[in-house]
């Protein structure tokens, strides 16, 4: 399936992509301009886009650090098997986790979680360990961030 949404997807709905990548706030009109479009023609391309799934929403990054968020955690988990998904949607509810993939490895699930506190982290662990079916869990702490950018293939895509 994503192999013929994909194919459906030409190059002027890849550059009106990047473009709202780089800055969600651009009106209709200034995509228009810039891909050298009817704003109408931009308006049914944002709608067609939405309706397939490869915009799933319009949103912001925030600054989490500035927001009082200064700990980002990285938690693998090992799961029962045949209860990954279940797990993970359950953790995935949490309002402070941003991020839960299914992985390959020694580990079942990577979990990205952002707290204000060590104490908001620690409930959060003991939470996450009197699961059913979480087996182990490692948990690491980032110093820094080096990069957090979810728009970079699409702009790395337009300099190809």
């Amino acid at each position: 399936m994503t192999a013929n949404i994909s194919q459906a997807v030409d190059s002027i709905d890849r550059a009106l992509v990047r473009l709202l990548a780089r800055n969600s706030r651009m009106s209709i009109r200034e995509i228009a301009r810039e891909l050298k479009l009817s704003p109408s023609t931009v308006h049914a391309r944002l709608r067609r886009l939405v309706e397939l799934g490869l915009i799933k929403r319009f949103t912001v990054l925030p600054d989490y650090e500035r927001l009082g968020y200064s700990i980002t955690a990285v938690i693998l988990l090992q799961v029962e098997g045949g209860m990954i998904v279940n797990v993970g949607e359950v953790v995935s509810r949490n309002p402070r986790v941003i991020q839960v993939y299914d992985i390959t490895g020694d580990y079942d699930l990577a979990i990205i979680a952002k707290f204000k506190n060590i104490s908001e982290l620690d409930g959060f662990l003991k939470t996450i360990n009197r699961m059913p079916y979480v087996k182990r869990s490692v948990t690491s702490l980032s110093l820094r961030v080096i990069k957090e950018d979810f728009t970079e293939p699409l702009i790395a895509e337009e300099q190809q």
